[in-house]
């Protein structure tokens, strides 16, 4: 799932999830609230979103989704434009896999999205989830 109030960083981001090659199917938002009640009850390898957004912030973002039941969403990646690296240690103490600055780096972007699903891919095999 690939959050972002800007559809041209949306389509970026989607173009850099199918080059992976992955056979995944990728949903787009652009609020962050319809995302999460669209997350209710999905499951979801990785979340891509960004971070300042007109509905909540990504932390804001990452602290809802983490303080509900739903465990089948557990990969996040929140890009921002801040460089500050206490932002981007708070947003992984909050529960984000990684936090990437942008204009994200698209090799950058395509490597952690590969790990993480690869992780996803494991998590859900092993029977960790079901």
């Amino acid at each position: 799932m690939l959050i972002d109030d800007q559809p041209t960083v949306l389509d970026i981001h989607a173009a850099i999830i199918k080059s992976l090659n992955m056979d995944l199917k990728i949903v787009t938002m652009t609020d962050p609230i319809d995302a999460l009640a669209w997350l209710e009850n999905k499951q979801v390898d990785l979340i891509i979103t960004d971070f300042r957004m007109h509905q909540m912030n990504g932390m804001q973002f990452v602290q809802a989704l983490k303080n509900t039941d739903n465990v089948l969403t557990h990969n996040i990646v929140v890009v921002t434009v801040l460089k500050d690296q206490t932002t981007h240690q708070e947003l992984i103490s909050a529960g984000a896999s990684a936090c990437l600055t942008k204009p994200v780096q698209t090799q950058e972007l395509a490597n952690i999205a590969k790990a993480l699903l690869e992780q996803s891919k494991v998590y859900y095999g092993l029977g960790l989830i079901s």
